[in-house]
């Protein structure tokens, strides 16, 4: 460790010193029938939003909590494992995972590491570099982490809900009193795939979001369909791995150059957002919904410095087939036939809770945007409607009132609340807002919850400023 990094971080202990009051861990400690202790929070997801949400409980008080990620130690979200871009595409100020402590944000460790003129001159934050920091952050308020750990379930529990999770050690049980699915763009529903592929040899095919070796693609036809920036990245990859030739097939006639999400970011819609009320939500969901995301400037100048590279604008797929040389052959919207190797779909996600597996048992009766809202027979509000109906601090409400009870204590910072809680909903420029959201939700619920337990304890209370002498103890149900 470098000494600059080191006085950071003695830097950051000081902070967190300063900042601590109050510093009592004050939730009620509860076990099952059964005997087995029940956690405050368990948070699906160790990426960006999982420390964020992880970083924001432990300053409030909140310890009590595990983070379980599927994924080996280090490799958490997207950026060093399918993100495929250079660098970010968010400036370099944002922030979130830091928790509100000025030592703990990039810049602050960044500048640990390079020095301040380095900041200065950096422009966007190289992903490998992004994910450093992510494991630094880990690391500094020493997050409790469960990796390579999958949850299979989640059921209804009367302390709240109960996951069923597979480990290296075998299946587990544990419970906590609230889960929050902090699982990203791919955690709601998965990728969106136009066609069905089960009838084309899988080792032709990939979504973008899948992790796979590149080199495969070396002296391969390529063809990607979508527009959107992920898109663009996966193409620029297999040009960077040897691709013979890379086709790009996008729907719209040119690339959209305004990006309503640069409107959108400011702390009034951030931190307001979910209080408005659903006419005014959806006016702006669907506003965002019908303009697309102009993919960057330089992945497209990326691709476009390959001369075996080629736009395919205006021009969508309709199918494709296997020849008989093993050869896909595409059919676009033009009614054209055009040849490839491999193919990869960078048509982005969707949000449908049926395509989550571990909330099997609770997705039928969650309450969805299409239970409350007037919607029309098009595209994007068929989307809008598969959304959960989610209350202000993100949580889920049921479609019955014992349903609400028990799905109160499942949260969602992922793409499944994009039309409940607007632009902060998991992206990195409303992290640090989304965090703060869900945090004081699951702190005002933890002791409305225990309130007659703390009065009790408050009428027994025995202190004395004199000598010091307090009864005061971690209260155990």
């Amino acid at each position: 460790m470098s000494d600059a990094l080191a006085k950071l971080e003695a830097r950051l202990a000081w902070e967190r010193e300063t900042m601590a009051y109050p510093d009592r861990v004050w939730p009620v400690k509860y076990t099952t029938t059964e005997g087995l202790p029940v956690l405050d929070v368990a948070v699906i997801g160790a990426g960006l939003a999982g420390l964020a949400v992880s970083v924001r409980l432990k300053r409030m008080g909140i310890e009590n909590f595990t983070v379980l990620d599927e994924n080996p130690a280090g490799f958490e979200g997207p950026w060093v494992t399918y993100a495929r871009m250079h660098t970010l595409r968010t400036e370099k100020r944002l922030h979130g995972p830091d928790g509100g402590f000025p030592s703990a944000t990039f810049r602050a460790w960044y500048e640990a590491l390079n020095g301040a003129g380095a900041y200065e001159e950096l422009g966007l934050i190289p992903k490998d570099q992004w994910m450093d920091y992510l494991r630094w952050v880990r690391k500094a308020f020493d997050v409790p982490v469960r990796n390579e750990t999958r949850v299979l379930d989640v059921l209804p529990h009367e302390m709240g809900l109960q996951l069923e999770i597979q480990t290296p050690e075998g299946k587990q049980t544990i419970v906590a009193r609230k889960v929050v699915s902090a699982t990203g763009l791919v955690g709601a529903g998965g990728p969106r795939m136009p066609f069905d592929m089960s009838g084309i040899d899988p080792s032709k095919w990939k979504h973008s979001s899948e992790i796979f070796d590149f080199e495969q693609l070396r002296g391969k036809r390529v063809a990607v369909l979508g527009g959107n920036a992920s898109a663009l990245d996966n193409a620029a990859t297999a040009l960077d791995h040897g691709a013979a030739s890379v086709a790009q097939y996008v729907r719209r006639p040119v690339h959209p150059e305004r990006n309503n999400l640069r409107f959108l970011e400011f702390a009034g819609m951030f931190r307001s957002f979910p209080l408005m009320d659903d006419q005014q939500r959806l006016r702006v969901v669907r506003k965002n919904l019908e303009t697309s995301v102009p993919p960057p400037l330089w992945s497209i100048e990326r691709c476009e410095a390959f001369d075996n590279f080629r736009f395919h604008m205006a021009t969508g797929w309709t199918g494709f087939e296997e020849a008989a040389d093993g050869s896909l052959v595409i059919t676009t919207t033009k009614g054209e036939k055009h040849e490839a190797d491999f193919l990869i779909f960078g048509t982005g996600f969707e949000s449908d809770l049926a395509k989550v597996d571990y909330l099997s048992s609770l997705r039928d009766d969650i309450l969805l945007w299409s239970d409350v809202a007037d919607l029309e027979d098009t595209s994007i509000d068929r989307a809008i409607g598969r959304h959960p109906y989610l209350g202000p601090n993100l949580e889920c409400r049921g479609r019955t009132p014992e349903a609400d009870r028990v799905l109160s204590n499942l949260i969602l910072p992922n793409n499944a609340s994009l039309v409940s809680v607007g632009p902060g909903y998991t992206g990195m420029n409303g992290c640090a807002f989304t965090s703060h959201r869900v945090v004081e939700g699951i702190v005002q619920a933890l002791y409305l919850a225990d309130a007659d337990t703390y009065i009790t304890q408050l009428e027994g209370f025995e202190h004395s400023e004199f000598t010091g002498q307090s009864n005061l103890t971690p209260v155990e149900a």
